[in-house]
């Protein structure tokens, strides 16, 4: 398949957002609250609080929110509840900070009621931020009215439309699409295949308006000049295969494949070292989005894994569209046992000494694509990561901590301390010790509304009664 073909297909994948998701959690392990919903305060009582300042946990506290901002974080004897407050018993539970899906999507506006179930499938697994890759100017409108509270759903923040060749292939087209997007509004411009070129010229505006760009890296551009025009992040280790490379291989006329596996083969692995450190002197981020190629690469069958338990919230053709995908891919020549067996290993060495090295690097599942179900594949995602050598804290940092140093403190995300957004995951076992107990949800808050697992199953179960007739 030609670069501008798989960038297509790319595309198209990434326009087809899914939606649903299977809770985990049974509602008979739901924290109680004690008084009306809808008061003007919400107080966790007696919780474990597990901050991701830094791994610890905070025994036996309480948590007081107003709107949407947390206000008091203290002992459960020292912290006054203000009168009235909707009190949730925290005791025996664990609060963490809501996650990040560094690369999602949601789709357009076109059909209101899909767009506000892939919404609540997001929340309802304590995904409360999604950096949208599958950028729509519709996105800016929704993003404003999620941040108003008019629709439930994940703080967005949104990416522009995919950049091509079609739109920015000369220097001029590139530059001026940068100031179009920053003056648009976009909070990032979603890199995809572009001429060399053009590249530099749109990093170059990119930089002085202030806008980041991130995604892929074009093929003429290549790692090294990617990390040093500035590019924020950099997607499902796009272009580090191609690195490793030697100076010299002959690659004849041998695809680079699907991120580089055409030429997994071909890799020195000493390369590593010089990757690791160009990218710790650069800052750039990375988001693996392991899944995304761990799925296609996996000995198990397509039909087995379109009938996972979350499946049953999909539309009939994307399953088929998945599995079709699978097929296909499992049909090229790069994407045999051995290949896919050495190019997931790679990858997972890249994850492990990136993090051991401190570069920084955000949690991402490239949701919905390829068996990736929004909200539900970041718990794919995170056990992977730990596959890969990361701590059950080392994981949730990507999510929590590092999600919120990537946006900046103005985010007031991913830790839980006064002042920060009341974007909150309450569970039944402490995720530190099991990255599974994420799952074991009791309830999750998104910018200060509370959402008990009860309604959640709820909300879910029509969500699928919708999604069988799809």
């Amino acid at each position: 398949m030609s670069r501008n073909a798989f960038d297509r297909m790319r595309l198209l994948l990434s326009l087809l957002v899914v939606l649903l998701l299977v809770p985990l959690l049974p509602t008979s392990a739901r924290a109680q609250a004690s008084e009306p919903a809808g008061a003007d305060s919400v107080a966790f009582v007696g919780v474990n609080v597990v901050p991701m300042d830094r791994e610890h946990v905070l025994a036996d506290h309480t948590v007081v929110v107003r709107g949407d901002r947390i206000v008091s974080v203290g002992p459960a004897d020292a912290v006054e509840i203000p009168d009235g407050a909707l009190r949730i018993q925290g005791a025996g539970h664990w609060l963490m900070p809501g996650l990040a899906e560094m690369h999602g999507h949601v789709p357009g506006g076109d059909d209101p009621a899909y767009l506000e179930d892939v919404l609540f499938l997001y929340v309802s697994n304590g995904v409360t931020t999604v950096r949208n890759m599958a950028g729509n100017a519709a996105h800016l409108a929704l993003r404003d009215r999620i941040a108003r509270g008019e629709v439930l759903g994940p703080t967005l923040h949104a990416a522009s439309p995919w950049l091509s060749a079609q739109v920015a292939g000369t220097p001029e087209m590139a530059s001026q699409i940068a100031r179009d997007h920053h003056a648009a509004g976009y909070d990032l411009i979603k890199i995809g295949s572009v001429p060399h070129a053009a590249y530099l010229a749109l990093a170059e505006t990119a930089n002085a308006v202030g806008i980041p760009f991130g995604g892929h890296i074009p093929e003429e551009v290549g790692l090294p000049e990617a990390l040093d025009a500035g590019q924020k992040s950099i997607d499902h280790f796009d272009r580090y295969v191609e690195f490793l490379v030697p100076d010299g291989v002959d690659t004849g006329e041998r695809p680079r494949g699907f991120f580089g596996s055409g030429w997994v083969d071909l890799v020195d692995e000493q390369r590593i070292a010089e990757a690791v450190q160009r990218t710790v002197a650069s800052g750039t981020w990375n988001v693996p989005t392991l899944s995304l190629v761990e799925h296609l690469a996996s000995p198990e069958a397509p039909e087995a894994m379109i009938a996972w338990p979350e499946m049953r919230y999909m539309p009939r053709r994307i399953l088929e569209g998945w599995a079709q995908a699978k097929r296909d891919f499992s049909a090229r020549p790069d994407f045999q046992p051995e290949a896919t067996s050495r190019l997931v290993e790679l990858r997972r060495r890249l994850l492990h000494d990136l993090h051991a090295a401190e570069a920084p690097i955000a949690l991402g599942s490239d949701a919905p694509q390829f068996f990736n179900v929004p909200g539900f594949s970041i718990h794919h995602e995170m056990r992977m990561m730990a596959a890969a050598g990361l701590t059950p804290y080392e994981v949730l940092a990507t999510g929590t901590r590092e999600a919120g140093r990537y946006f900046g403190e103005a985010a007031g995300v991913g830790t839980i301390a006064p002042g920060q957004r009341a974007d909150l995951i309450l569970v039944t076992a402490n995720p530190l010790v099991d990255l599974a107990h994420v799952e074991r949800r009791a309830g999750v808050m998104v910018s200060g509304r509370w959402l008990p697992e009860d309604e959640i199953q709820a909300r879910l179960e029509q969500i699928a009664a919708n999604t069988s007739g799809r």
